[in-house]
């Protein structure tokens, strides 16, 4: 009996906050915007119990009611899916004072846990708030950026590799090779390593890009120029709601995919699937000027093929929130494929007066399919404190692959007639297999010391371990035997580990923060080739330190400055390692297994203005020193191949000297009408790379710059316009440079039905189809061009369409108590 009293009692004190609420419908309706949690526990002050069946509200700036519910049983309550910005929580109930405390919702503290509130006689003073709107397309903070893939529309139907190039301060050549300021970057996928490439990424399951240019020791220490995270969608709102799409693009590619997912009280389940099917025509060009000690002649290589790239992916897993401060999540993705390569090649040879001596023609075509599965389990633990938690999670990744590659070349005189000689006929096939197996474990723990100071501490170790096995056949001539080429096969077994341990202090005096960090990180690598000339190596790294400063200041009028130092580590990938070699033509590639980590200590000073949240202003100054700076080196000498000698050109990874980097960048978002924002960015910066260390006394230095643009437009009849232009200037090597780059692209979407529910979107990439990668490289026995080109101008055409929210009542409890009873609408309010 004194349940239902209590229980009608709460109804009856939640009714005036009802009326309140609908009628400001509309006023403060999240919608697809940033969200987060709010969650506590009540307790009564004397007895230490749950309070049970007690009025909770969400107020918003106004007063006027977001949301509310009745506490449960245990005294737990929580809203989710709520807008970032400030509100109030406001508890009633009869026999206790009313209560009142102001909470914030923002990226860095998306869930919020306001403890034990302790229902007694006192009642505190409501803070003065402020509501924030929209989620933009694009966030600054003065430690990291955040760019919001479900704004962009260029990247529709396509891969991480679309989005990344559509991110400020980041690069992507035409091979999907990622810079973050003109330096090589760590990539997490949800903020660890994983084995899965970003062409195996589709652009539909991504949530955001965070991009943390110089990471404090918290993170890890690898990457010269920072880390960029993919943070893959996973959804939380109640009931059943989801998104389907589909797509095709003006050069035969497809897309499709679906994400759904079931909330109901302490379950949250979630699954996604996308396939792809792309086709990339591609073609390329080297001309080379061979400088002999008593002649010179000249070679060109021209090819042109396709690129086709086919794959699954599919996500699944489960949130189970044992109580308000438990939940264990575990997920499993599975994605496979096949990346193919179709190419005709042509080399013709020419003599001094660059007349034709012998032309070749063939194939060089490379067949790769793959399966990638990764498991993750994740637990976290909030106190009762605010901002004091515990979380653990652990990563298995499994990956395989196989390959298979047939390449021929024949040639002939300059009238057609073809030329056999023990030298000239060349034809392979090579089939192999591999497979990589990936550990992460993490342990993470937050606890505040004061309300402007705590302490983080970590541990985390990772392991690699990765195993390839190549057989390459060469056809031997006059007889036709295919023999075995041990210079192009592999048997190849690569392990590294390493752990890590970090602790960092954060303190503040009055507008004045600091934070101070030290992470130690201790490595193994282990390396043997089991073919051919057998070797190994074992390169066992003492623990090294890394350490990071970070100082900032507020000043008055929303201005922010910061001065930080943190010291980074790029360890070689097991490719760069590998002594396996690559051949294609009259070019070679090869890893080098004496190659050394390069260190960095890496200084920036950033500031950052706002000006009434309107326009925000991103200037940071950075400084990179690098030691043992890994680069590419091109070297003219003689292989022994199918038992042939061929002379090439043979690229392979070095340690150079030293690598000096200073520049600006300059971020500015600008707010210009309620329907019109822009984006740009600007990068400047001075590199010099000295590898005289490598006996050649090689070393080149110059000035280079970058910059984008992202244009985003609200037009009329629930249009959408989006135009975004990135240009790129000469990259400084080596031996040679790198010509500058440009690309603009441009995207409508149309929204239709009610909620905007339907959206589809007309893409053009590439739109002057400029996108493409021009080199000069210069030895003391060559001087090379090399020009390559992927279609990139492609016509997309997406269709989206947004399902939900309703509740099923799934899960119900044997006593079947109502909707708001157990937790309320967790959507912000819409039905409430």
């Amino acid at each position: 009996m004194r349940k239902i009293v209590l229980l009608i009692t709460g109804w009856l004190l939640l009714l005036t906050g009802t009326i309140s609420a609908q009628q400001h419908q509309g006023a403060g309706k999240p919608g697809n915007a940033g969200a987060g949690s709010i969650y506590g526990k009540l307790i009564d002050a004397q007895t230490n119990k749950p309070v049970e069946y007690a009025s909770v509200a969400l107020l918003r700036a106004d007063s006027s009611v977001q949301t509310g519910m009745l506490s449960k049983p245990n005294g737990d309550f929580i809203f989710e899916n709520i807008n970032f910005g400030h509100y109030i929580i406001k508890v009633n109930f009869i026999g206790y004072q009313p209560f009142f405390k102001p909470v914030q919702l923002s990226g860095k503290s998306s869930n919020v846990d306001v403890g034990n509130i302790k229902l007694a006689p006192n009642v505190k003073s409501l803070a003065a708030v402020n509501v924030v709107g929209e989620k933009p397309a694009f966030s600054m903070a003065i430690d990291k950026k955040v760019f919001n893939v479900e704004k962009n529309l260029a990247s529709i139907g396509g891969t991480a590799t679309d989005v990344l190039k559509q991110v400020p301060s980041v690069n992507v050549d035409i091979d999907g090779n990622v810079t973050v300021r003109n330096g090589a970057p760590t990539i997490f996928i949800d903020g660890r390593p994983s084995t899965l490439t970003l062409d195996q990424i589709p652009a539909d399951a991504i949530q955001n890009i965070e991009v943390v240019t110089n990471p404090s020791a918290k993170y890890d220490a690898e990457g010269m120029s920072g880390i960029l995270n993919i943070v893959l969608k996973k959804n939380r709102k109640a009931g059943i709601n989801g998104a389907a799409n589909a797509g095709i693009t003006s050069l035969g590619s497809t897309n499709a995919g679906i994400d759904l997912n079931i909330r109901q009280e302490k379950f949250n389940f979630f699954i996604n699937y996308n396939i792809r099917n792309r086709k990339s025509p591609t073609n390329g060009r080297l001309f080379r000027k061979n400088l002999g000690s008593d002649t010179t002649n000249y070679t060109e290589q021209l090819e042109n093929g396709d690129f086709y790239r086919r794959f699954q992916t599919g996500r699944i897993g489960f949130d189970w929130f044992i109580d308000n401060r438990n939940t264990l999540t575990i997920s499993e993705n599975i994605t496979a494929g096949n990346f193919n390569r179709y190419n005709n090649q042509v080399i013709n040879e020419s003599d001094i007066h660059q007349q034709l001596v012998r032309y070749g023609n063939g194939v060089n075509n490379t067949l790769n399919g793959f399966r990638n599965y990764t498991t993750q389990l994740g637990y976290k633990h909030t106190f009762a404190k605010e901002g004091e938690e515990l979380t653990a999670d652990f990563t298995y990744n499994y990956a395989t692959s196989d390959n298979s590659s047939t390449y021929s070349l024949q040639y002939f005189d300059p009238n057609n007639n073809a030329i056999y000689d023990p030298k000239a006929p060349e034809y392979r096939l090579g089939g192999g297999d591999g497979k990589t197996i990936y550990l992460t474990g993490q342990l993470d723990y937050v606890k505040p010391l004061t309300d402007k100071s705590k302490i983080e501490m970590g541990l985390r170790t990772n392991n690699r371990t990765f195993d390839n096995f190549t057989n390459t056949y060469g056809k031997q001539y006059p007889s036709g035997e295919m023999l075995l080429d041990t210079a192009l096969s592999n048997n190849y077994h690569y392990r590294e580990q390493i752990n890590a341990a970090y602790v960092s202090y954060t303190g503040a005096l009055k507008d004045f923060g600091y934070q101070v960090g030290l992470r130690a990180e201790q490595s193994n690598y282990d390396g043997e080739t089991r073919l051919g000339n057998k070797a190994a190596y074992s390169i066992k790294y003492p623990i090294s330190f890394f350490p990071s400063i970070f100082l900032s200041q507020k000043l008055k009028g929303d201005h922010e400055l910061q001065l930080n130092y943190s010291r980074r580590i790029r360890r070689p990938w097991f490719r760069d390692l590998l002594p396996t070699i690559d051949y294609n033509g009259q070019s070679a590639s090869t890893g080098n297994p004496d190659l050394k980590p390069e260190f960095t200590n890496s200084f920036e000073l950033s500031y950052l203005k706002d000006f009434n949240q309107k326009y925000n202003l991103l200037v940071s100054l950075y400084y990179r020193n690098t030691n043992n700076a890994i680069t590419d080196f091109y070297v003219d000498t003689t292989l022994n191949l199918n038992g042939q000698s061929q002379k090439v050109l043979l690229n392979y990874p070095i340690n150079a000297s030293t690598r000096n980097s200073y520049g600006a960048e300059f971020t500015f978002r600008s707010q210009i009408t309620k329907s019109w924002d822009v984006t740009a960015n600007a990068n400047f910066a001075q590199t010099k790379i000295n590898a005289s260390n490598n006996g050649d006394n090689l070393s080149n230095q110059g000035f280079i710059w970058f910059g984008k643009v992202n244009s985003n437009t609200k037009l009329p009849w629930n249009l959408t316009l989006q135009v975004s232009g990135q240009y790129e200037s000469k990259q400084i090597l080596p031996q040679g440079e790198r010509k500058p780059n440009w690309a603009v692209d441009a995207a409508i979407k149309k929204d239709l039905l009610k909620n905007k529910a339907l959206s589809i979107s007309l893409g053009l990439n590439d739109i002057f189809n400029t996108d493409r990668s021009l080199s000069y490289t210069t030895t003391s026995f060559s001087e090379q061009e090399y020009y390559r080109k992927r279609a990139t101008r492609e016509l997309r055409l997406n269709v989206n369409y947004r399902f939900g929210k309703m509740d099923t009542n799934l899960f119900k409890r044997k006593n079947n108590k109502s909707r708001d009873n157990n937790g309320g609408d967790m959507g912000g309010g819409d039905n409430f």
